[in-house]
């Protein structure tokens, strides 16, 4: 959270960045083709781990991930700044250490998202071509346009599949989750449906995914914290949601993070494909 804290400048910072040129923001679709940051852990692995890790690359499938974005304007990011450095200490335990998702290592912006979907594997490329394919036909036919994205006024803690990170979150409202949410995933599921067509391309672990996420528990992410399997127990997410629960966040806040979803995003290869709800064929 120190991150947070170099956020907020002196005033002597504050003369100088106002004569400063405000710079233009870079257009959405370049942002989408190189929004993958780049691996620079990989230049400090030793030996052992790059051998290991070229294994892994060599064996591994084509994966994508479908979901809302949400770019947070100057004024949101200030409002979860103020939201996530309110949470920190009461959230504090021994080997979690909660990280904000809107702010790189580099102090850079960073967008937020609602997942759709878990992060898919698919068998041979021209899956993934038929799932992206098929995927902007069934979301022009499920939805009819724009709508707003709202939250509830409580934040929850999740784990993720492998439990080794926990994630602070705000869940969307009800009537979106029932509603769009609902349509949304079912149109990611029905894409999948679609280009897979043997039993042997439905593995175990994109079924246990199918499991554990849906369209009832619709989140975005604020923060997050790798925890350790020594600090790890089953009672720590159950723990952290009984502290949340008796932490209600503004209205005012929940006003200020509403954003308009104009369509959904999907990964492809290392980029993003933009998928907007007024698609036409």
């Amino acid at each position: 959270m120190d991150l947070l804290k170099d956020q907020y400048p002196s005033d002597n910072e504050t003369e100088d960045s106002e004569n400063e040129p405000v710079l233009q923001h870079l257009p959405d679709q370049v942002l989408d083709k190189f929004h993958i940051s780049p691996n620079i852990g990989k230049y400090t692995q030793n030996e052992m781990n790059s051998v290991a890790r070229l294994s892994a690359t060599r064996a591994a499938k084509w994966t994508s991930f479908a979901f809302i974005e949400m770019r947070p304007t100057v004024q949101q990011r200030r409002t979860l700044d103020e939201l996530t450095l309110k949470l920190a200490t009461k959230l504090q335990r021994p080997g979690l250490e909660f990280q904000p998702l809107h702010i790189s290592d580099l102090g850079s912006p960073l967008p937020l998202h609602v997942s759709l979907s878990a992060n898919v594997e698919f068998s041979t490329a021209a899956e993934v071509d038929a799932f992206a394919q098929m995927l902007q036909i069934e979301v022009l036919q499920r939805i009819a346009g724009p709508f707003d994205v709202a939250f509830e006024p409580c934040l929850k803690m999740y784990e993720n599949a492998e439990r080794d990170a926990l994630f602070l979150a705000l869940d969307l409202e009800p009537e979106l989750k029932n509603g769009p949410l609902f349509q949304l995933w079912q149109a990611v599921r029905e894409s999948l449906d679609f280009c897979r067509r043997s039993e042997h391309d439905q593995d175990d672990s994109n079924a246990v995914s199918t499991r554990t996420w849906g369209h009832d528990r619709s989140h975005m992410s604020l923060a997050k914290s790798f925890c350790a399997k020594a600090s790890y127990s089953s009672t720590i997410v159950d723990e952290l949601n009984t502290v949340l629960a008796d932490t209600p966040v503004d209205p005012a806040i929940l006003d200020t993070l509403k954003f308009q979803c104009r369509g959904i995003k999907l990964t492809k290869q290392r980029s993003n494909l933009w998928i907007p709800f007024s698609v036409h064929f």
